[in-house]
C-alpha cells in the first residue's frame, strides 16, 4: 500500500502558472520602481472615477507584471466599472488561481454576475464562498449577508 502525500491540485497549478508567467520576459522588462510609479497613476485616475484611463494603465501593467495581485485587481475594477463584467470575472478568477489563500474576488465575481443580471450565478457563488469560510471571517459576514439580500 502506498502512502499519498495530500497535495492541492488547484494550488499546484496556480503555482506553476505563477513561476510560468514570472519566467515570461515581458516580466523583466521594467523594474519594479517603474511599474509602481505606472500604478500610482492608474490608482489615481480610478480615485477620480476616470476609468479609461486607469483601464489602459492596469492593461499595460498587468501585462508586464502579471502576477502583482493589485495590478489584476485594478484591471478587474477597471473593467467591472466599464461594465465588461464578463472579462472583469476572468481577471477576479484568475486572481484566485495565482492567490487562492484570498478568496474576496469571489465576491466581486457575485458583484458582477448581478450587474449582468445572472443572480442564480451570483447566488451559486455566495454559496460556495460562505461555505469555504470560517463564521468569524468578516467576507463571510458580507457574503451572507448579500446571498441574504437576494433571498
Amino acid at each position: 500500500m502506498s502512502v499519498q502525500t495530500a497535495t492541492d491540485p488547484a494550488a499546484d497549478f496556480g503555482d506553476a502558472l505563477r513561476t510560468g508567467l514570472d519566467a515570461l520576459p515581458s516580466s523583466k522588462r521594467f523594474t519594479p520602481e517603474q511599474l509602481e510609479v505606472l500604478y500610482a497613476m492608474g490608482y489615481a485616475h480610478m480615485q477620480q472615477q476616470q476609468w479609461r484611463q486607469a483601464l489602459n494603465l492596469f492593461a499595460f501593467l498587468s501585462q508586464y507584471g502579471p502576477t502583482r495581485r493589485h495590478y489584476l485587481a485594478g484591471l478587474a475594477q477597471c473593467l467591472r466599472m466599464a461594465e465588461r463584467y464578463e472579462e472583469a470575472i476572468n481577471i477576479w478568477a484568475l486572481i484566485l488561481v495565482l492567490f487562492p489563500e484570498n478568496l474576496s474576488p469571489s465576491l466581486h465575481i457575485a458583484q458582477c454576475q448581478l450587474a449582468m443580471g445572472d443572480t442564480a450565478a451570483a447566488q451559486q457563488t455566495l454559496r460556495q464562498l460562505t461555505a469555504a469560510l470560517e463564521d468569524s471571517d468578516p467576507l463571510k459576514v458580507r457574503a451572507a449577508a448579500l446571498l441574504g439580500q437576494l433571498g
